[in-house]
């Protein structure tokens, strides 16, 4: 198996099917069944192998697109026996402050050494609390978006509905993107890279892609969008924009067609992209989100309000055609692949021989 998440294939034949569940699951792990508890679970995140702590806001960013609030956060690790003990609490001491930065509280940390590893190895749960949605007659919406639905913590006897039980899009529905693709990857690779780029291009624009980092989180963008009434939520993440598509389009059994030239993307990825010959659009983009709605222009009107960049690309179809278009030329989505930073990573792109 390569490197990454496992391809949708053997995700479904070997992981889904031996617990009796179909493809629509959580994006990184499973809501709690006939409860209002959600899990999120998040592993090796591609880019960030020397920064694991951000396996916590991949894992709350699946939280909120779930319709949920984060919680709690527990940390497994597994470490060589050649790791440092002052390594270790620099680790834990980035993995609290993440968990705070998230709104979240610390749960069960277990770390254990083992010399069957030669790298230390963490892997991030997430526990939340379902939301519900009121309309404005019922809730009153004293904050928020102005004659839409208000989110509200669920309690005890509450019959709002949680945003994440209706996760699926359908036809007529638009498809709107937050904020600009690839932000998590670029930045990867302007840090990972940094020395070779500002060889290449100028201080400044190596300087702003390593800042896209501080767009990963998105629970504040996905809360922002159920209040408006989006219907479904996806958090684009492995395997860039194209993979988001697939999927939410898979879960749906729906078909798709997409505007290329409508989706956003920044002019430092274009270019560290074109360099190491890198498909942006299957980059690692975490930090965007992928909506579908009833109320586009609404939607990105109201997300504006409050600084968060939007754009329709294009909209949701009867059938199963998954369609990209580019001008007038028009071509099927493939399915979903390998995420291109663990591609550069594996050294089979020609970035590999630049660094040697």
């Amino acid at each position: 198996m390569q490197v990454g998440e496992l391809t949708e294939a053997v995700r479904n034949r070997s992981v889904y099917r031996q617990f009796h569940w179909d493809n629509v699951g959580g994006q990184a792990g499973c809501r709690g069944r006939g409860s209002n508890l959600y899990f999120s679970a998040a592993g090796m995140l591609p880019g960030y192998a020397d920064m694991p702590w951000r396996q916590v806001t991949a894992a709350a960013n699946s939280l909120a697109a779930d319709g949920a609030e984060g919680l709690a956060v527990s940390v497994q690790g597994c470490l060589p026996v050649s790791y440092e003990e002052a390594r270790l609490r620099e680790d834990m001491k980035q993995f609290a402050a993440e968990i705070k930065s998230n709104g979240m509280e610390p749960g069960d940390i277990h770390i254990q050494v083992s010399d069957q590893v030669n790298a230390a190895q963490y892997f991030v749960t997430a526990v939340g609390h379902g939301l519900r949605t009121e309309t404005p007659e019922s809730a009153g919406n004293e904050q928020g978006f102005t004659g839409t639905a208000d989110f509200e913590r669920n309690s005890a006897g509450s019959k709002g509905r949680l945003p994440g039980q209706e996760r699926r899009l359908r036809p007529g529905q638009e498809l709107v993107i937050t904020r600009q693709i690839a932000l998590a990857g670029t930045a990867a690779l302007a840090r990972l890279h940094e020395k070779e780029l500002r060889r290449r291009f100028p201080f400044w624009l190596i300087d702003h892609a390593k800042e896209f980092e501080r767009w990963m989180p998105t629970s504040g963008d996905a809360r922002a969008a159920y209040r408006f009434g989006a219907a479904a939520v996806y958090p684009v993440a492995q395997g860039g924009i194209f993979n988001a598509l697939w999927e939410l389009a898979e879960r749906a059994d729906a078909g798709l067609e997409v505007d290329l030239r409508r989706i956003p993307v920044k002019q430092e990825t274009i270019e560290i992209c074109e360099y190491f010959d890198l498909n942006p659009y299957y980059l690692y983009s975490a930090g965007c989100l992928l909506i579908g709605t009833e109320q586009a222009e609404g939607l990105v009107a109201a997300l504006a309000d409050i600084g968060i960049s939007a754009a329709v690309i294009g909209g949701v179809t009867d059938g199963n055609d998954r369609v990209i278009c580019n001008g007038e030329n028009r071509r099927f989505l493939d399915r979903p692949k390998q995420d291109e930073l663990w591609r550069l990573g594996d050294g089979e792109m020609a970035a590999g021989k630049k660094n040697s």
